[in-house]
């Protein structure tokens, strides 16, 4: 009967911190998303100012973002968003605005597919 609380309870553990993971990559990929359609919105509009202060935000988002999903998920994508972002940030001192909006929409597409890979559902566990 102890083995069995005991499984139970350890069950039970890896559920709770499967939703909590699972709850934690969601809402810090809201943030970046946020962040990432002011970016773009500030590219459109030529607001070159609020452009510099939207690339720091992002920097300091995804350096507090990293140090989490690094323990979570595949580095694979996380080297894809930062690959992304170190063109995105050269583009943008280059003036090169159009590849730019483009590496801002791959980004996009990154942060996107992460929670997807990573929800707790039949798709992903079969």
């Amino acid at each position: 009967m102890r083995v069995f609380t005991g499984i139970i309870i350890f069950f039970l553990i890896l559920l709770g911190l499967s939703i909590y993971m699972e709850i934690t990559i969601n809402r810090q990929a809201k943030e970046l998303m946020t962040a990432l359609n002011h970016l773009q919105s500030h590219v459109i509009k030529a607001d070159y100012q609020a452009v510099e202060e939207q690339i720091k935000k992002i920097d300091h988002l995804w350096s507090r973002t990293r140090k989490i999903w690094v323990l979570l998920i595949d580095h694979r994508e996380l080297d894809e968003f930062e690959l992304s972002l170190s063109k995105t940030k050269s583009y943008l001192v280059n003036q090169v605005y159009i590849f730019a909006q483009v590496e801002i929409a791959q980004m996009k597409q990154i942060i996107n597919q992460i929670p997807d890979k990573q929800n707790l559902s039949l798709e992903n566990i079969l």
